[in-house]
């Protein structure tokens, strides 16, 4: 089987142990030690051995361009997986052709394909050498060393800047953040390395507050110059600061590191003005639940493809569910007799691997109807309870009973693809995210009660309603404007004026007193807001 290893992605930031090497290529120890000796460099030289996915990039990186060069010798071009490699020395065999030139046959030591070279008479002889003394053929050309040196004016894989110092520790640091999610982990790794390139490399345990400090002040520089210099945003840097602070928390704690100063985390602490400075951001753009049943009206439903994107939107609104989720969602993930949809983070794609139930939110009726007429049409087709409810197109046809299971989706690009289709035929631009602003919203117009907006809360998977409050449906600049606007008008009257003018109209107030000339004054402007007159003071 062909393994073009420089297809396989790592992060460059990451650092990767041996182990977790080969259950990412798929490969056997013995392939890290032939990787070693023809040129990837580890971290440092301690055990177990260590590499930054940087390296791994630049050596697999130029593994793909070698097959395009001379080889070197003792260096063999192995045409299944696309590499240059030097065979493990007891897989070789010499032999004479019929022609009378010389050949070694071998096996490739990344995936075990047979590899074979036409020989000159010197490299005949080197090669028999380490054949009888058991070396690596690595060691026949001698310009092989553990760091190559970047000479000839060829164009070579361009690298990174990057230091090892810290790689091990980095590493501890990976396994404790096994917690986060792949992309958060990412995110607080790109901090990290960016203050350790800021350092030139230096050891995490010789830190000062003032390295912090000086770290700090050239976030708050990046801030002030422009994108298209090399800047960035204000919310790029607060989270760049917030992300190398909580490393340093733990790393205070760890062995080796507990003498670093206290006042570390004190140090990255952003100038107020940085948070002050900017605007919010533009309001995420979403429909109202009746702009959302206009829209699911227009969509189209002629093909079985039609009709697949129109029930996962139909499902988004009247589930909550987000795209991740809704595409890995099975049938038997659904009970419609109680109306409910269960989020299994075992079987879905869900965020910090929550599993929740949740049912079906009211007022979604006609998003319900849609969704349920989708699951009859897969039953028509003879899908089963363990069968992906928004499968590939390929997958969506009539099935037999001894097929497998339909997998869901790999990804949840068919969802933003339904919705840009949907927001499209009202001439919108929303994501499927913006489905649970729409319900917060809702939300919002039918709890009257705090039990009310908690049970709302948690049928969106939110473990409380501070979280849908801060995050979700927020108030737009133009409803903001609205409301304030219909204040100024003279319409509305607080609690107390409405219960004057109630006790105005039956006659509570002796006539000509002051309460009875200020009720009947609110009374009248009440009345002239109603009808659309101006209101005179």
């Amino acid at each position: 089987m062909t393994r073009a290893h420089y297809k396989v992605k790592v992060c460059q930031d990451q650092v990767y142990s041996v182990d977790e090497l080969c259950k990412i290529y798929n490969v056997r120890r013995n392939a890290i030690t032939d990787w070693m000796k023809s040129g990837l460099r580890k971290s440092d030289d301690l055990r177990p051995f260590i590499f930054r996915g940087a390296e791994l990039q630049r050596y697999h990186n130029g593994q793909k361009r070698k097959p395009l060069a001379k080889l070197k010798q003792g260096e063999f071009n192995c045409l299944s997986c696309g590499s240059a490699c030097y065979p493990a020395p007891q897989s070789i065999s010499l032999m004479t052709t019929s022609s009378h030139r010389y050949m070694a046959v071998g096996v490739c030591a990344t995936c075990d394909a047979q590899v074979t070279k036409l020989l000159k008479a010197s490299e005949y002889d080197r090669i028999e050498k380490c054949l009888m003394s058991g070396t690596s053929l690595a060691l026949i050309d001698e310009s092989n060393c553990e760091i190559p040196a970047d000479t000839g004016n060829k164009p070579r894989f361009r690298e990174t800047v990057w230091y090892p110092t810290n790689d091990r520790i980095v590493h501890e640091w990976q396994i404790y953040a096994g917690r986060f999610e792949t992309s958060t982990k990412r995110a607080h790794l790109r901090s990290i390395r960016m203050l350790e390139v800021f350092l030139g490399g230096k050891a995490f345990d010789k830190v000062t507050p003032k390295d912090a400090a000086d770290f700090r002040d050239h976030l708050v520089n990046l801030g002030q110059t422009l994108k298209e210099h090399g800047g960035l945003s204000n919310s790029t840097i607060r989270h760049h600061a917030s992300q190398v602070r909580q490393f340093f928390e733990w790393l205070r704690l760890q062995d080796g590191y507990k003498r670093l100063s206290q006042n570390i985390p004190l140090y990255l602490e952003l100038p107020k003005a940085v948070h002050a400075k900017t605007l919010p951001r533009d309001d995420r753009d979403y429909l109202t639940i009746e702009q959302a049943e206009k829209m699911l009206e227009k969509m189209p439903d002629r093909t079985i493809a039609e009709r697949r994107d129109r029930a996962m939107v139909a499902c988004a609104y009247a589930s909550g569910l987000r795209a991740a989720a809704l595409t890995t969602l099975r049938l038997k993930h659904i009970d419609l007799c109680k109306g409910e949809l269960v989020q299994d983070a075992l079987e879905m794609r869900a965020k910090n691997g929550k599993s929740f139930r949740s049912v079906f939110f009211p007022r979604t009726e006609a998003f319900q109807e849609v969704f349920v007429s989708w699951l009859s049409e897969l039953m028509v087709m003879g899908f089963t309870q363990d069968d992906a409810v928004f499968p590939e197109l390929a997958h969506l046809k009539q099935r037999g009973s001894e097929i497998s299971p339909v997998p869901p989706m790999k990804s949840s690009s068919a969802v933003s693809c339904a919705f840009d289709l949907a927001t499209s035929q009202i001439g919108r631009k929303c994501t499927p995210h913006s489905v649970r602003d729409t319900l917060k919203a809702l939300g919002d117009e039918l709890c009257t009660s705090p039990k009310d907006r908690k049970a709302w809360s948690l049928n969106l998977g939110h473990t409380n309603e501070k979280i849908t409050e801060i995050y979700y449906g927020k108030m737009s600049d133009h409803q903001r404007r609205s409301i304030i606007e219909g204040l100024s008008t003279g319409g509305l009257l607080t609690a107390k004026e409405n219960a004057m003018v109630l006790d105005f109209y039956e006659s509570r107030f002796e006539r000509g007193s002051d309460e009875y000339n200020m009720a009947k004054r609110l009374a009248e402007r009440r009345a002239a807001a109603r009808d659309g007159d101006e209101v005179l003071e």
